[in-house]
């Protein structure tokens, strides 16, 4: 496998692992809570939030299938412009979704549990449904509009080799609450909160690089300046390990300045999210 695959492997399998890994908590949070009901309500309560979870996931394949529909329709500048507008997007929810994070003082399952309890006792099984659809349709949705901006200028992919990053992504997923319900250590809410918040930097800032290109290419603003410099001696960004950091995080060995300006301003932002602020709430 290339550098290229690999990167693509690499950004589809840790959004898939996250997205994942929270619409699990969210279920698994739904389920625990609704089988503390005896007999028939704990019965129903399940056959209620399963329900939900499959029409979650039917309004993400839903969302995926109408995005591929509008990529076929599309050519030429209507799908660089489909591409540059599918990047922005995920560049900026992967730039909130840390905000948020940080923002909050538990994972936004916290409150589900009393709901689930109320809805159960109550017999509202449409609300129960409707919990656990919301979840996984938000978490799924996430996860196309992200899957999307990454692939949408990358070359060489193909299904397999999605479908492939995938399954290893919700594998770990898999495994990671697994181990947070179990009380492992190395993923107490608090590492796996940091891991995330990573992760999501990391592939907003290779997205955000993205959209500078996209930006130069469709002519809406010119790159500014010739190359400042040509570290390429050291890490050439066209091949090898210089190839994937430039595809993963948007290094540019002989940049020019409206590139610098972008990826400048994105970490600039980026930034405030660790900074100590007191007595202000961040709501999903």
């Amino acid at each position: 496998m290339n550098a290229s695959l690999f990167l693509q492997s690499f950004e589809i399998a840790a959004v898939v692992w996250r997205e994942s890994f929270e619409a699990l908590l969210i279920v698994g949070t739904l389920l625990a809570w609704s089988m503390r009901e005896r007999g028939a309500s704990r019965a129903t309560a399940i056959r209620w939030i399963a329900g939900g979870t499959a029409a979650g996931l039917g309004l993400a394949v839903a969302l995926a299938v109408l995005m591929m529909s509008a990529g076929d329709y599309l050519d030429g500048d209507g799908a660089d412009m489909l591409q540059f507008v599918l990047a922005g997007t995920a560049a900026i929810l992967m730039l909130r979704m840390v905000f948020w994070m940080r923002g909050i003082d538990r994972r936004p399952s916290g409150d589900l549990g009393g709901r689930a309890a109320t809805h159960a006792r109550s017999g509202n099984w449409m609300g129960l449904a409707t919990l656990s659809a919301i979840a996984v349709a938000r978490e799924g949705a996430e996860t196309v509009v992200f899957l999307f901006g990454l692939l949408s200028s990358s070359t060489g992919w193909h299904a397999g080799m999605v479908a492939v990053s995938g399954v290893l992504g919700f594998g770990l997923a898999a495994m990671s609450f697994w181990a947070f319900k179990t009380g492992a250590a190395i993923a107490s809410k608090k590492v796996l909160s940091r891991v995330s918040q990573i992760l999501l930097l990391i592939l907003g800032s290779g997205l955000t690089m993205m959209v500078v290109d996209k930006t130069i290419s469709l002519g809406i603003l010119s790159t500014m300046t010739g190359p400042l410099w040509d570290t390429s001696w050291l890490l050439d960004d066209a091949s090898g390990i210089g190839a994937f950091i430039a595809g993963l995080v948007g290094y540019r060995s002989r940049p020019e300045l409206l590139p610098l300006i972008g990826l400048g301003s994105y970490w600039l932002i980026a930034s405030m999210a660790y900074v100590p602020l007191r007595d202000i709430k961040v709501h999903a």
